[in-house]
């Protein structure tokens, strides 16, 4: 029969519009499913892995994808669950067995990822990330000899695989094996040199043997290929304060900031080091940022302690340590450093108790015994400051404030050598120092060691050459030396260059006072008074010569003169005080003092002196108690201690003192 050809025409137009009923094959949609997962558009990768099992209920490797595809999206139970189902048909798939193994040591599941693993390895003795993912699991357990063979056998497999080579570097260090580390963090970087995260524990391992500078250079590397790695950016601000940058220091800080800029452990920081540079107020600004991100952060409240202590506001510093120690009541730096702040308040009572809280809580802590030892040292318990402060540079023998405080109490006790050695430690630590320096030179002075105590003072007067305290005790020396007149013939050649030359006029008044010729000095005094009348430190010697020789009348005037100019000098009021008294003057010696408390009630000599002027007054009940917070000040005053019993003997005629009878 003959086929008309419209009707063969007619059939290949429904053949043709039939093939668009034809459902598309497993094959076809596990491509379009990989094509979607890899643009990231996970949901439709899922989809279309679902209707290739619709289709083909026992495809392994569409189960596989969507095991894989649920990984990513985070559902790793059902993850699991599908990678049973493609090993369920095909227990022979390696890689379907190394990323089950994954999603279980993700999970914490360390030996069922372990079994996922050895399968694999069984199926083939050469999976590389079948092997990582052993090593792996054994560094968590901390089987870290294990998993350092692991990772040497992922390398043994693949040599190019640079993260088991960092890896195994990260294991090393847990051994200690230290030099095996470093090379194979460098091996790492051989082999990837984009690597950061290898240079960045590169530079960790440096730095934590004090390899500092090669650390840096590591961490510098590292940031060509992680700008934005606050980790990084974190440690290697560490290691510039630890090199005295400070300010390079600020500024990777300030990198981190920028990348994280609500994190206020790098505020606290960055608080700390301005700190260190003197920057007080600006410190101050960024504590209360740092506090304000994170309200407990003990490191942003010491550091704001810090800050008010360095400026003169204990008050606040007192209070700023406290909310650090509310944050954490066993802060033993916070501890400490309130202790040190009610030290410098006067409070001697108040810092003892923060300061043996803090070495009760860490023995071991060197500034809690070098602050303590300066308590003892101001109560007059100078074998007791001795104790401390030995055992503070026993624990740290860089604690400059340590032996400070030691030499302080050899002085106290006549060991003026000890004394010496014990300034000269704290010397070299603190070079810049010249109230050390002056120090070591009174030691040496005490010990009549003439010649040592003049270039202790030639040292400070090169540094410093208008330092008169400096000039009167080398003047001092050269009595010592039967060369007294030398001082004189010194001053008087230089200022023949120089005439009008104010520091060596000064220490040519204070010669000539020290030689016993005070109307020479008074003339030179006046000398420069003529042409500075406002010169308050001059004003100030030329009132204490006065005092010297007995013109009291003088002194007050010259004292007068000094407080129009500066009405806070605290110096002034001390001795125009005392020169008031000496005239008779009592209730105007009262009132001198009653005024100084209001500017500054931490001066225990002030506290005395009232004390002295109420019991001329009659005031004895009042006179006890100013002597009393005189000794609360600096329980070694012996003048306060003399001061109470006089009082007490004019209260009870026939009361004698213990050492009296």
């Amino acid at each position: 029969m003959k086929i008309s050809p419209w009707l063969l025409l007619l059939l290949a137009l429904a053949c043709a519009s039939l093939a668009g009923c034809i459902s598309p094959q497993p094959a076809d949609l596990l491509e379009e499913a990989r094509a979607l997962q890899q643009q990231g558009d996970l949901p439709q990768s899922l989809e279309k892995y679902d209707e290739a099992i619709a289709l083909h209920a026992h495809n392994s490797a569409a189960w596989a994808g969507r095991g894989e595809v649920l990984h990513l999206m985070g559902r790793d139970r059902d993850a699991l669950h599908s990678y049973n189902q493609s090993l369920s048909i095909d227990p022979t798939s390696v890689n379907t067995w190394i990323r089950m193994g994954d999603v279980l040591a993700g999970m914490d599941q360390n030996e069922e990822a372990f079994y996922a693993y050895d399968r694999a390895i069984g199926l083939d003795p050469n999976a590389t990330m079948a092997w990582n993912g052993v090593g792996e699991v054994w560094a968590r357990e901390g089987r870290y000899k294990d998993s350092a063979a692991a990772f040497s056998m992922v390398l043994r497999t693949n040599t190019s695989y640079s993260p088991a080579a960092k890896k195994l570097g990260d294991v090393l260090v847990e051994l200690k094996e230290y030099d095996q580390a470093l090379r194979s963090y460098e091996y790492a970087l051989n082999v990837s040199p984009t690597y950061g995260e290898a240079a960045l524990a590169k530079g960790d391992l440096l730095s934590q043997f004090g390899k500092y500078e090669e650390a840096l250079d590591a961490y510098r590397y590292a940031l060509t290929y992680l700008p934005t790695n606050t980790v990084l950016l974190y440690h290697m601000a560490s290691v510039q304060t630890a090199t005295g940058d400070y300010a390079g220091a600020i500024a990777t800080y300030d990198r981190a900031i920028a990348v994280e800029p609500t994190n206020a452990t790098f505020w606290a920081y960055k608080g700390f080091l301005l700190n260190n540079l003197g920057q007080f107020n600006e410190s101050l600004a960024i504590a209360e940022t740092a506090i304000a991100l994170d309200p407990q952060n003990t490191v942003a409240w010491n550091n704001k302690g810090f800050a008010y202590n360095s400026l003169g506001r204990f008050d606040e510093a007192v209070n700023a340590y406290s909310s650090a120690i509310a944050a954490n009541p066993g802060n033993v730096a916070a501890l400490t450093n309130r202790g040190f702040a009610y030290l410098n308040l006067g409070n001697n009572t108040a810092a003892a108790r923060d300061l043996d809280r803090a070495i009760s809580l860490e023995p071991g802590f060197s500034p809690a015994w070098a602050y303590r030892g300066q308590v003892n040292l101001r109560q007059g318990k100078y074998d007791d400051a001795i104790r401390d402060s030995t055992r503070a540079v026993e624990l740290d023998p860089r604690n400059a404030y340590g032996w400070s405080t030691q030499g302080s109490a050899f002085l106290q006790k006549g060991r003026f050598k000890d004394a010496a050695a014990s300034f000269d430690r704290a010397i070299a630590l603190n070079p810049a120092s010249l109230d050390l320096l002056l120090n070591k030179g009174y030691a040496l002075l005490a010990a009549k060691d003439y010649k040592g105590a003049i270039d202790a003072y030639d040292k400070i007067l090169s540094i410093d050459p208008g330092n008169t305290a400096a000039w009167a005790y080398k003047v001092s020396a050269l009595q010592g030396l039967g060369r007294g007149q030398e001082a004189v013939l010194v001053t008087d050649r230089e200022l023949k260059s120089d005439p009008g030359n104010q520091t060596l006029l000064i220490r040519k008044a204070y010669a000539l006072a020290a030689l016993q010729r005070p109307s020479e000095a008074m003339l030179v005094y006046q000398r420069i008074l003529e042409r500075d009348p406002a010169n308050i430190e001059v004003l100030l010697w030329k009132a204490m010569l006065q005092f010297s020789i007995g013109d009291y009348l003088g002194a007050i005037a010259t004292y007068d003169t000094v407080l129009e100019l500066n009405p806070r000098t605290t110096e002034a009021y001390v001795y125009r005080g005392v020169a008031l008294y000496r005239v008779g003057e009592y209730r105007k010696s009262l009132d001198t003092y009653d005024y100084l408390i209001t500017l500054d009630p931490r001066i225990s000599m002030a506290w005395t002196n009232r004390g002295y002027a109420l019991i001329k007054l009659g005031r004895i009940q009042d006179a006890i108690k100013s002597f009393d917070r005189a000794l609360e000040l600096y329980p070694g005053n012996f003048d306060a201690q003399y001061g109470r019993m006089e009082a007490i003997r004019v209260m009870w005629p026939s009361y004698t003192p213990s050492w009296d009878r």
